[in-house]
């Protein structure tokens, strides 16, 4: 269990969302399926009075099944979803099983409620070896997630065709809340481990979190007793874990679930709401989606920043090796002059041999082919500079959305698939799953930053190369203000001025603002250039976002007085 990692379904939290979903969902109509991504599919069932839609994503790091809100409509062109949709179109969901402490569910689908079930999809939820199948009434799987071969396992080979077998049945203990403290020690004494071991070696349905909720429940996370070993418990402590596994045992049996936050990241379903110091009372399905949502496009972004920092750093790389070769030739093609010498020295012996003429003849070549060089090499070297100056642009704009860091996660990630596509697309980088790419580019476009000036005008700033352009030369009017920082890569900042005349206190505001979302942000002043848009041009061969300007004013930014604005004026931005 790692902070910043989202906590993996167990056995507790699968059972409880089966059994909210059980109360709604039975019986229901299939309605359609989706797959957003490649590990992930979403479908809906619709009841007498409401959707309801369900996500299962077999991920070997979040496998899980929740409720979710309706999603965007996206992924319904793969090849599973249009199978779901073909195969069970206008079948009834009839039943829901999960079997103990197994994490496989089975969803039965028939033509009618109270009709034999003909249809199945079965979701394995166990870490690494997560997947989903969708079976015929003989078991035989029509569809599945992810096939597995002889050679990725020795227990089953999966495939379309094949007829499903189950995963190896669970030789550990079951739990028992009847069992008797004595023969609880006695089993997990069998095992010379840790505590937390211990329970996990010896028990079904136990998994890390639960034994970390366990010491919490006993309110024993000070003395961290799951990392001790059993001899060195006291009989005391180990009794109040034993009080606190009988809890457990009698809740998850009972389906006495409740959703609740604990040691600010992780979260159980089974404290009960007098148990916890949790101040927000969050229904359970509610809490499960908000919670996976949030963490998972968090590490999404994650992915993506980490990816676009590899694919600036690598062509970078690229760029100065192209930069420096040209800057080796240019030098040497600068030495034309000493071979004309050469050469005219050799005509102008009194003694001339053929093959001093020929010779010469050669010198004669090189120089000129050097001196012609220069120019091409000139004009490479400017290319190879300007690259290398748009990369640095765009890690200023990757910077600026890593400092927004209480920015709405959603926004966060459109931008960053836009500033990634625009760096592909800039730079020619092949990009290996053209599905993904093709997904993101249909989705929304995400806007510039908006806020009002203490008059009452608006300044737009730009997040990415799309949004600069767009604000610069689409969006802006005759006698808009663009500002930007001098010499340093950044964001376009547009003061909306032709609506009004602006204030001082405006213009330096938006001078400031400017400054933030620059490169230099860390100084303490910043010189920015004052450009009136009719006075901007757009440099068409430079990309999105490349400008040129005249009659340029220089003005003094201040990046801390900016970044205070923007926290008094866009709430939940920094």
């Amino acid at each position: 269990m790692q902070k910043g990692v989202p906590q993996i379904m167990d056995i507790t939290s699968i059972k409880s969302v089966l059994h909210d979903l059980s109360e709604e969902v039975l019986p229901s109509r299939f309605e359609t399926a989706q797959q957003p991504e490649p590990n992930i599919i979403q479908f809906c069932l619709r009841g007498i009075n409401s959707q309801t839609w369900i996500e299962v994503s077999w991920n070997s790091d979040s496998a899980r099944i929740l409720k979710i809100k309706r999603p965007e409509k996206t992924g319904t062109e793969s090849t599973l979803s249009k199978q779901l949709r073909y195969g069970l179109k206008y079948m009834a969901l009839v039943t829901i099983e999960q079997d103990k402490f197994e994490r496989v569910i089975k969803f039965g689908f028939a033509k009618k409620p109270r009709h034999e079930i003909n249809k199945y999809l079965v979701f394995e939820l166990m870490g690494k070896h997560s997947n989903i199948f969708y079976l015929d009434n003989n078991q035989k799987i029509i569809a599945v997630g992810k096939q597995i071969n002889s050679n990725q396992s020795s227990f089953r080979i999966v495939s379309t065709g094949s007829i499903y077998s189950e995963p190896p049945t669970n030789m550990k203990k079951e739990p028992n809340s009847n069992e008797s403290y004595e023969a609880w020690k006695e089993s997990i004494s069998s095992v010379p481990e840790s505590l937390k071991y211990c329970l996990i070696n010896t028990y079904q349905g136990v998994s890390p979190i639960l034994t970390k909720q366990l010491e919490t429940f006993s309110n024993l996370e000070s003395l961290e007793i799951m990392n001790k070993n059993i001899d060195f418990i006291s009989e005391t402590n180990l009794k109040k874990v034993y009080q606190s596994w009988k809890i457990w045992i009698n809740r998850f049996n009972s389906n006495n679930f409740n959703f609740s936050i604990f040691d600010n990241f992780f979260y159980s379903v089974w404290f009960l709401k007098n148990e916890i110091n949790n101040k927000n009372n969050v229904d359970q399905i509610d809490g499960l989606e908000n919670y996976y949502n949030f963490y998972l496009k968090q590490r999404k972004i994650d992915a993506l920043i980490k990816k676009i920092d590899g694919i600036i750093f690598k062509q970078k790389n690229l760029e100065k090796k192209n930069f420096k070769l040209q800057s080796d030739l240019l030098i040497n093609s600068e030495n034309y002059q000493i071979y004309k010498e050469k050469a005219d020295k050799i005509f102008t012996t009194h003694e001339i041999q053929k093959q001093d003429i020929i010779k010469g003849q050669k010198l004669y070549k090189k120089s000129k082919k050097l001196k012609r060089a220069q120019n091409l090499i000139k004009e490479r070297i400017d290319i190879y500079k300007n690259k290398l100056d748009r990369l640095e642009e765009f890690s200023a704009l990757l910077d600026n959305l890593n400092s927004l860091k209480n920015e709405n996660p959603t926004i966060r990630i459109n931008l960053l698939e836009e500033i990634k596509t625009e760096i592909c697309r800039e730079f020619n980088v092949r990009i290996k799953n053209m599905r993904e790419q093709k997904r993101n580019s249909s989705g929304l476009e995400s806007s510039p930053i908006e806020i009002n000036t203490p008059k009452g005008l608006t300044v737009q700033i730009g997040r990415n190369m799309r949004q600069n352009d767009l604000i610069s030369f689409k969006f802006s009017k005759k006698g808009d203000l663009w500002f930007h920082a001098q010499e340093s890569p950044g964001s376009h900042v547009v003061l909306k001025s032709s609506c009004q005349n602006p204030s001082d206190e405006d213009i330096q505001i938006s001078a400031d603002l400017a400054a933030l979302f620059s490169k230099a942000k860390m100084n303490i002043k910043v010189p920015i250039s004052l450009v009136k848009i009719k006075d901007l041009q757009k440099i068409t061969k430079g990309g999105p976002g490349c400008v040129s300007f005249n009659n340029v004013e220089i003005l003094w930014g201040n990046p801390t007085r900016g970044k205070d604005y923007i926290k008094k004026n866009l709430k939940g931005v920094i």
